[in-house]
């Protein structure tokens, strides 16, 4: 044999994928040479699960020049398949001779048995780069789903400000102007108090606009912008630990998100005096963690899912192929981690 070539099958596509050969100038076009299922000698084995064995391929009508794989050099061919329990075919041996009629039987039966031997370990080499495949693509859709879930709360936000924000404004002065000119002191007494309403609703506006898309996040990154959020609790004392970690950028928006639900849980809910906020490397993993000493809650209740945020939580860290476990208990505080794999953590910067 001059040539040797294996293709495996792609059940996704459905075509027969050259994966390796020998000589080595072959080798070299493996993942770039493509057949169609039933198209060429190799894609009618596939199709088949029966050898083909070839004495002059060029009266065969079944046969396919491919420029790169230089088939004027080669006249004859065995085509075996790679057969699994069940018949089912993974692939397709194909060994070329630069003689006419060069294959005996006995070198077909010899083919199918290494055709037979090798076909666990070409499925196991399939089904493994189908898996990085669809890992690959997992990854994607949550950079594109995150990358959504921004854009749409920057339009929030910027609606938030061109819209609400300003009318705020306009009234809040127009309400002083009223003030200006009033001399009944009843009526200067509510428009004070209408004011002082407007002034909260303005800053509330604010702080939303921040929280939507805080420039910390942008700017210096998810530790600054953790830091921040913790230091807006008012009364509540905040120890923060955050180590330095490689983060690509949707892992930093996720992760930020989490700990800015769950910070913002602890003064709507907890009535909790103290928080620790750590984000540390942990063997194969990056882990998140928000503690409280607050009132804790029945984290098991369908209650607890909707009222404290811990859906959207649990399907921010889906995304990131992490786990969030909540660990809390009625006057007990609550502790919520997300360990995120290392493998989904790496900046691609």
């Amino acid at each position: 044999a001059d040539a040797c070539f294996v293709h495996v099958v792609d059940r996704d596509t459905a075509e027969v994928v050259l994966m390796g050969a020998t000589p080595d100038q072959f080798d070299a076009l493996a993942g770039t040479i493509r057949l169609p299922m039933g198209e060429g000698i190799s894609g009618w084995v596939a199709q088949h699960g029966r050898r083909a064995v070839v004495e002059d391929k060029w009266s065969d009508p079944r046969y396919r020049y491919i420029p790169e794989l230089r088939g004027e050099e080669f006249s004859s061919l065995v085509s075996v398949p790679m057969l699994r329990p069940g018949a089912a075919v993974v692939g397709v041996l194909n060994v070329h001779a630069h003689d006419p009629r060069h294959f005996g039987p006995d070198t077909v039966t010899r083919l199918e048995e290494v055709a037979s031997l090798v076909a666990g370990l070409v499925e196991g080499a399939v089904l493994h780069a189908r898996l990085q495949r669809r890992e690959a693509d997992l990854e994607a859709f949550a950079v594109r789903t995150i990358e959504l879930q921004e854009l749409d709360r920057r339009r929030i936000a910027g609606d938030i400000h061109d819209g609400i924000s300003q009318r705020l404004v306009s009234a809040w002065y127009h309400l002083r102007a009223a003030m200006a000119i009033t001399v009944e002191p009843a009526v200067e007494e509510q428009l004070a108090v209408t004011a002082a309403l407007l002034s909260e609703a303005l800053e509330d506006s604010r702080r939303a606009i921040t929280g939507l898309r805080p420039a910390l996040l942008d700017d210096l990154g998810l530790s600054a912008a953790i830091t921040s959020v913790a230091g807006s609790l008012g009364d509540v004392e905040v120890a923060v630990d955050l180590a330095e970690c490689d983060l690509a950028p949707h892992v930093e928006t996720a992760l930020f998100r989490i700990a800015q639900e769950t910070l913002q849980n602890v003064v709507k809910h907890a009535d909790a005096s103290r928080v620790e906020v750590t984000l540390a490397p942990d063997g194969d993993a990056v882990v998140l963690t928000v503690s409280d000493d607050g009132a804790g809650f029945d984290p098991s209740t369908a209650g607890g899912l909707t009222t404290f945020g811990l859906a959207s939580m649990h399907e921010r860290a889906s995304l990131l192929g992490a786990t969030l476990l909540v660990t809390s208990s009625p006057g007990e505080g609550t502790s919520i981690a997300v360990r995120v794999p290392a493998d989904r953590t790496i900046s691609e910067a």
